[in-house]
C-alpha cells in the first residue's frame, strides 16, 4: 500500500514530487516549518534539555513553543539532517508522507475492520487526499496524521485482544499524534472519548486485562506529553492566548462542508460561494454516498451462522462509533456556531490556544473515510460477479480520485544556501559563544526567510515568526519604525543583537542604497561584510554591521 499511496501522492500533489529540493507552495509558512524540522535535528543531540529555547525572539525562551514543534516528524527526519540532506528537502519528505502514511494507514485500518483490501484502499484514498489537505498545502502540520489511523487500529487490537502490548501501541500511536500536530492533538481527545468510549460501552462489561492494557495506553501518552504540555503552557504566560473573535472567525457552517480547495479541478469554480479562508471542508459526493450506505442497518443473511452474526453485530457497533465520532467532530467544527466548543473554550484551558476551530473538520474526513469503506464493502458484497465488483471497486476510486483531483500546484522557489555573509559574522565573531543577530527589514513577510537562512548557522535572531508573538517583540517592531534613528539602534541594542544584517534585495525601490550612506557613517557600527545577493528576483547586495557598545 505504500508503494500505491506514494504514487497516487506524486500525481494529486503534483508538480510537488519534481522539486522537492527547492520549491515549497509559499515563503511563509513552509518556512517556518522547514525551520523547526532544522532547529530539532540540530539541538537534541546537543542539549536537549533546551529543546524549547529555540534561537528565535532572543531573549524570550521557549519559543518552539509558539507555534506547532512537529516533534515526531522532526525526530524522525533528524537523521536525515545528520546525513546533510537540505532543509527544503527534509521538508517536503515530510510533508508528503502525511499524504502517503495517511492513506496506508487508513487502509490498513479499515481492511482490518472489513476484512477487504478494497474497502481498506477507499477508505484510505478518501482519508490520504481530502480537499481540505490541498487547501492547506502551505501548513505542513496539518498534513501530520500519520499516526491517526494507527491509534485507532491499535485501540481495535486492544479491545479483541487485551493485551498489553496492543496497549502499548495504543498509547505510543496516540502520544505520537498528539506531538506530530498540537491542534489534532486537542481534537483527538474528544473524539476519542467518543468514538472509542462508545465502543466500550457496546460491550457493557470490560474484561480486566482490557482495562489493564488502557491503563497502560494512558500512563504511556501522560508520560510523552506532559513535558511538552509544560512548555507550551511557560509559552502561554507570554504571548497569551487566543481571543473569542479570533475563534469565531475560524469557526465553520454547514455551507463550509460544500467548500473544496481553490484548486479543485473539478467543484473549484462551482462552488466557490462556498468558500472561506481556513474552512473549505468538502469531503467529496462519493465518500459522502458510501458513508451512508454504511449507515444503513444491516439485514440477516438465510442460514448465517453465529459467528458471521457476531461479526455484523460488531460491524454495526463499530460503524455506529464512528457515525457518533463524526458528529462530534462535525459540531465542534462549528466552534461558537455551535455547542461543545464554547464549552471546551471556556472550561478546557488548552482549547484556548486553537485559532480555527474549522480544523476539526479533519476528523469528520477520517469518520467520513472509514464508513466510506465499510459502504464499498457493503456494495461489494452484494455483487456476486467477480467482474462486476472489480468494475464498481475501480470506478468509485477513479470517481473519488476525479473530485479530489487539483490543478497544478503553484510553488515557490528557495534558495538551497544561505548568503555567504552569515559566513562572514561566525568568522568575525571567533571562537565566541554563539552570537545574536538582527535582520532589517522585519516583518512577516521577511522574516520567514531569516529563520531559514539560520538553519545553515544557528546564530541567535532577534527576528522570529510564528503562530504567536511575543509583546517585547511587538514593541521592537514599533521601536524601529523612524530605522536607523538613535531610537531604533537602542531598541535593537537593548534585544541583545550583536551584528546588524540589512537586505538590499528585500528592499523596495532605492530605500537600501538611501540607507546604507546613513548606516556607514554611524560610529556606533562597524561594517563587517557587503556580499552581493540575487533573491526575489532582485539583484541586491546585503550589508552587515556589528554593533558598538
Amino acid at each position: 500500500m505504500l508503494v500505491v499511496f506514494t504514487a497516487l501522492t506524486a500525481v494529486m500533489t503534483y508538480p510537488q514530487v519534481f522539486h522537492l529540493r527547492d520549491r515549497v507552495h509559499d515563503d511563509g509558512d513552509p518556512l517556518l516549518n522547514a525551520w523547526a524540522l532544522a532547529w530539532v535535528a540540530h539541538q537534541l543531540p546537543r542539549a536537549p534539555a533546551h529543546l524549547f529555547d529555540a534561537n528565535i525572539f532572543y531573549p524570550e525562551r521557549r519559543t518552539l513553543a509558539y507555534s506547532e514543534a512537529l516533534l515526531v516528524p522532526a525526530v524522525f527526519a533528524a537523521p536525515l539532517r545528520w546525513l546533510g540532506v537540505g532543509p527544503v528537502l527534509v521538508y517536503n519528505i515530510v510533508f508528503l508522507s502525511g499524504f502517503i502514511v495517511s492513506g496506508a494507514g487508513t487502509a490498513l485500518l479499515v481492511r482490518t475492520l472489513t476484512r477487504s483490501d478494497a474497502a481498506g484502499f477507499i477508505a484510505g484514498l478518501v482519508f490520504a487526499f481530502l480537499p481540505y489537505r490541498i487547501d492547506h498545502f502551505p501548513h505542513l502540520q496539518l498534513q501530520q496524521t500519520q499516526c491517526l489511523p494507527f491509534a485507532m487500529w491499535a485501540f481495535h487490537r486492544l479491545m479483541q485482544t487485551g493485551r498489553v502490548r496492543d496497549g502499548v501501541l495504543f498509547g505510543a500511536f496516540t502520544a505520537g499524534q498528539i506531538l506530530s500536530c498540537i491542534y489534532y492533538g486537542l481534537f483527538l481527545i474528544p473524539y476519542m472519548m467518543v468514538v472509542c468510549g462508545a465502543m466500550l460501552i457496546a460491550e457493557r462489561r470490560v474484561a480486566t486485562s482490557r482495562l489493564v492494557a488502557l491503563v497502560v495506553a494512558a500512563a504511556i501518552v501522560l508520560a510523552a506529553v506532559a513535558p511538552v504540555g509544560i512548555a507550551y503552557l511557560g509559552a502561554r504566560k507570554v504571548v497569551g492566548e487566543r481571543g473569542r473573535q479570533e475563534v469565531v472567525d475560524g469557526s465553520a457552517t454547514w455551507r463550509n462542508y460544500l467548500a473544496p480547495a481553490e484548486a479543485n479541478a473539478l467543484y473549484g469554480g462551482v462552488f466557490a460561494r462556498f468558500m472561506q479562508a481556513e474552512r473549505r471542508l468538502f469531503p467529496g459526493f462519493v465518500a459522502i454516498a458510501l458513508a451512508a450506505i454504511a449507515l444503513f442497518p444491516d439485514s440477516p443473511r438465510k442460514h448465517e451462522n453465529h459467528e458471521n452474526t457476531k461479526r455484523r453485530h460488531d460491524g454495526y457497533q463499530t460503524r455506529f462509533a464512528y457515525a457518533l465520532g463524526l458528529v462530534l467532530a462535525f459540531e465542534v467544527s462549528l466552534g461558537f456556531n455551535g455547542y461543545v466548543y464554547p464549552a471546551l473554550y471556556d472550561y478546557f484551558l488548552p482549547f484556548r490556544a486553537l485559532r480555527i476551530p474549522a480544523r476539526m473538520g479533519l476528523f469528520v474526513g477520517f469518520s467520513v473515510a472509514v464508513l466510506a469503506g465499510y459502504g464499498l464493502a457493503r456494495v461489494a458484497s452484494r455483487i456476486e460477479s467477480h467482474r462486476v465488483r472489480r468494475v464498481v471497486i475501480v470506478a468509485a476510486a477513479l470517481a473519488m480520485l476525479a473530485e479530489y483531483a487539483s490543478k497544478p500546484i503553484e510553488l515557490t522557489s528557495i534558495r538551497t544556501s544561505a548568503p555567504e555573509v552569515y559566513a562572514d559574522i561566525v568568522r568575525d565573531r571567533g571562537d565566541g559563544p554563539t552570537t545574536t543577530l538582527f535582520e532589517f527589514p522585519a516583518s512577516s513577510g521577511d522574516d520567514p526567510t531569516y529563520l531559514y537562512y539560520s538553519t545553515f548557522h544557528w546564530q541567535n535572531l532577534v527576528n522570529g515568526y510564528s503562530g504567536f508573538f511575543p509583546p517585547s517583540y511587538v514593541r521592537l517592531m514599533d521601536a524601529i519604525g523612524e530605522f536607523p534613528d538613535d531610537v531604533s539602534l537602542a531598541a535593537i541594542r537593548a534585544r541583545g543583537a550583536r551584528y546588524l544584517v540589512v537586505h538590499g534585495e528585500r528592499l523596495r525601490g532605492d530605500r537600501y542604497e538611501t540607507l546604507i550612506p546613513q548606516l556607514d557613517k554611524r560610529s556606533d557600527l562597524a561594517i563587517v561584510a557587503r556580499r552581493p545577493w540575487f533573491d526575489r528576483g532582485k539583484h541586491s547586495e546585503i550589508s552587515a554591521y556589528r554593533l558598538l557598545y
